[in-house]
């Protein structure tokens, strides 16, 4: 019984780890409807190349305002490149370009203090 319920546990672990309400233009969000916000997350497949980030983005009918990327959204990204932040994310959660040898370029208009890893 133990060891039926540790498989079924690890089992389910990837779709745990990868969690997330929609994939749109090739970014993967979570979406706060009470607030109308969309946070940028981690997905099934790993960004590659140039990601710019939209201030909005419309999901069942509504329209979202993006102010947030998520904890390690865009960890082990190994062949990201540049990434394209709007004014309207902010905040930036723990490591979220954690172990992003390829990124050469980030850009964006606002300010930022700390460590971006």
């Amino acid at each position: 019984m133990k060891k039926t319920l540790l498989f079924a546990l690890l089992a389910m672990m990837p779709l745990i780890a990868s969690a997330y309400d929609a994939y749109i233009d090739g970014i993967y969000y979570n979406f706060n409807i009470s607030t109308m916000e969309a946070e940028v997350t981690s997905g099934d497949t790993k960004y590659k190349g140039s990601v710019e980030i939209p201030e909005t983005v419309t999901y069942n009918d509504g329209t979202y305002s993006v102010t947030s990327i998520g904890q390690s959204a865009f960890y082990e990204c190994r062949n990201l490149t540049s990434v394209t932040i709007p004014n309207s994310v902010t905040s930036i959660g723990d490591r979220a370009f954690y172990y992003c040898p390829g990124l050469t370029s980030v850009k964006c208009d606002k300010h930022w203090e700390g460590d971006l890893q």
